[in-house]
């Protein structure tokens, strides 16, 4: 049973963790009746998941029958060594985290002008530097690959999201792991504490 106070509902929480993850994981089922989880880009707009892809495949054909599908989305923050806890016992060990799993009907998109926008706002996620032709309907520079690639999309049914960063932990606790996180600062030690502050404090 999940612990509520791991639980986020914050629509804008989503939006920024979909924006700033750059892999995320399918989940679907195969013909063969075995579950197949796939790596993949991604972006979130329109209120859907979307990838791109070739127009032919397992993937595709599953993708045609409106399958129900999943999607997840993960960030690890620091590893939290189970001494910084309770003397002695290793339980307490963990990693601390963002995550959010999205249960959908899975679909191609036909229509070119929502290609279009989708390939776009790719675009703008993975090369927000710019310098290249926008992409449209109606720019004849991407009109064939506008009819060749395959447009994903998933139409969220829910969306459940835990980001885990000590919420159970009495203040002092709290305290002491930012404490800790601050003076090892390895890693994603700095970001990881500002979390704890942000989550776990009464305001």
């Amino acid at each position: 049973m999940r612990r509520s106070e791991f639980t986020v509902t914050d629509k804008e929480e989503f939006n920024a963790l979909a924006n700033e993850i750059t892999v995320g994981t399918l989940g679907i089922m195969t013909a063969g009746g075995y579950p197949r989880v796939v790596p993949l880009n991604f972006v979130f707009t329109m209120e859907a998941l979307y990838f791109h892809g070739a127009d032919a495949g397992e993937k595709f054909e599953e993708f045609l029958k409106s399958p129900m599908v999943t999607f997840c989305i993960f960030k690890e923050y620091s590893l939290i060594p189970s001494y910084w806890v309770a003397r002695d016992y290793a339980c307490p060990a963990t990693a601390f985290f963002k995550s959010a799993l999205i249960k959908g009907t899975g679909s191609i998109v036909p229509d070119v002008i929502e290609k279009a926008k989708v390939l776009q706002a790719l675009m703008e996620k993975y090369q927000p530097e710019g310098n290249y032709k926008p992409i449209t309907a109606e720019e004849s520079l991407y009109k064939k690959a506008l009819e060749e690639v395959a447009i994903y999309k998933i139409t969220p049914g829910t969306i459940d999201m835990k980001f885990k960063f000590g919420q159970q932990y009495s203040e002092t606790k709290k305290l002491s792991l930012i404490e800790k996180l601050e003076a090892r600062n390895i890693g994603i030690d700095a970001e990881t504490a500002q979390e704890i502050r942000l989550r776990g404090f009464k305001k």
